[in-house]
């Protein structure tokens, strides 16, 4: 037998070329596939994000037209607001409206708090909150509104866990707060609450 026919099987198979582009695909598909998912549930979570944003101004602007507040009305802000997030699931995000009274040593306290849905986490009257330095003002009132929004995947929910977008409070000044409280500081005030500085 001849050596070039003992090593001929074997230049066939180096030399073939049939079936390399399935198997590069093949190796290549899944890279692909989850850089796609990842970049489709990215782009959802931006536009959510950004819808949170919103709602979170929309809260806090609303709240602060009013100078007293009944707790109906509260409701009706929550349920205005989440009207933002449309298309988005509104049974997914958590808001918290609070009025904060800055006292005469610049501290933060909770004057009154709502939420929604039911069971939402909110500071309560009396908790002393960081206020950003800019609306640090003695003897005056800020409203804070804050929304949080539980992001699950839209696609490979497996691969990516559940995020929490949001979540970053802001402030506004009263637009025509009422006098009250023991130093007559300018707030909103809830319709069932004593205004403040007195906590208690």
């Amino acid at each position: 037998m001849k050596l070039k026919s003992v090593f001929s099987p074997w230049r066939r198979f180096r030399d073939a070329s049939d079936g390399v582009a399935a198997i590069e695909a093949a190796i290549v598909l899944p890279v692909i596939a989850i850089a796609y998912i990842g970049l489709v549930n990215l782009s959802q979570m931006v536009m959510i994000n950004r819808k949170v944003t919103q709602l979170t101004s929309s809260l806090s602007d609303l709240t602060a037209r009013l100078q007293t507040i009944p707790t109906a009305e509260i409701t009706n802000i929550f349920k205005a607001s989440e009207t933002v997030l449309l298309p988005y699931d509104a049974s997914k995000v958590k808001m918290v409206i609070a009025s904060i009274v800055i006292d005469a040593n610049r501290i933060g306290k909770v004057c009154w708090s709502s939420s929604y849905p039911e069971g939402t986490a909110a500071p309560k009257r009396g908790d002393t909150v960081t206020v950003p330095e800019s609306a640090r003002i003695a003897n005056t009132s800020v409203i804070m509104a804050r929304a949080s929004y539980e992001f699950t995947p839209l696609i490979g929910e497996g691969l990516f866990s559940k995020i929490t977008l949001g979540d970053n409070p802001i402030y506004t000044r009263p637009r025509n707060g009422k006098a009250d409280g023991d130093n007559s500081i300018e707030q909103i005030v809830r319709a069932d609450v004593k205004g403040c500085p007195k906590f208690t």
